[in-house]
């Protein structure tokens, strides 16, 4: 089976399974969670599920999420310097990897690289000031109730000025800036057995679990329980 860099995206879900979610880690910086996800037994289980003992079809796949991984380093301003020596590094690295396994342990490792890469750049960027400082401020509040009035007294700037500077920033109000960061983390809580809804809404600040469904669907199109199902099914393989 050909896999191209569009349908292994199709094949594994829509940013459901475990590579998927890996790349999401990716996108946030989060190594911590990478490296967290699932036990060995349980990764070893997706891993056979996937490949069984075909390890060029799992080069193949691998190889696709590691581009993958690439592009959102770019995105992210990740010095072009910095990500060549990176894939260069692992490309080598791979030859030595004789099972899919290896293969799939090899792809954690990368990419919890390059998250790690993303939360440095996240923090050396050259973005305005105050919307580092803004960024970095919902992410250590995340599991805050935020209102705008308490973020710009935080940052020591007006109401008017916070919201034109993410407006230029990123296209978004405020308001809907944090959400999706909301939505982002909660994403990643509910693709992981380890939570259960209450904790989840009641961590990220929302004010009750309807809220929180609204919300959730008004970004993804489904329900939290909706997208947990839909995480099950694609990471048992019955979708």
């Amino acid at each position: 089976m050909e896999v191209s860099g569009n349908n292994v995206l199709d094949y594994f879900g829509s940013g459901s399974n475990m590579f998927n979610f890996w790349l999401e880690c990716v996108r946030q910086g989060r190594a911590d969670i990478i490296q967290n996800y699932r036990d060995e037994k349980e990764k070893k289980a997706v891993c056979d599920q996937l490949f069984m003992e075909d390890r060029a079809y799992a080069l193949r796949v691998c190889m696709v999420i590691w581009v993958e991984a690439v592009k959102i380093a770019e995105k992210m301003n990740v010095p072009d310097i910095v990500i060549d020596k990176t894939f260069e590094e692992w490309i080598i690295r791979a030859r030595e990897a004789s099972t899919p396994w290896m293969l799939v342990k090899l792809s954690e490792a990368y990419l919890m690289n390059f998250a790690r890469l993303i939360d440095k750049t996240d923090r050396d960027d050259t973005s305005l000031p105050i919307f580092i400082k803004f960024r970095r401020y919902i992410k250590s509040h995340i599991g805050e109730p935020l209102n705008i009035d308490d973020i710009a007294a935080a940052l020591r700037i007006s109401r008017s000025h916070l919201s034109h500077t993410i407006k230029k920033e990123t296209g978004k109000t405020v308001h809907a800036w944090i959400l999706a960061e909301k939505i982002n983390i909660a994403r990643l809580m509910l693709s992981r057995d380890m939570h259960n809804m209450n904790e989840i809404w009641s961590f990220l600040g929302f004010c009750s679990q309807s809220h929180f469904a609204k919300c959730f669907r008004q970004i993804t199109g489904l329900t939290p329980s909706q997208f947990r199902m839909k995480v099950s099914l694609l990471d048992s393989g019955e979708e």
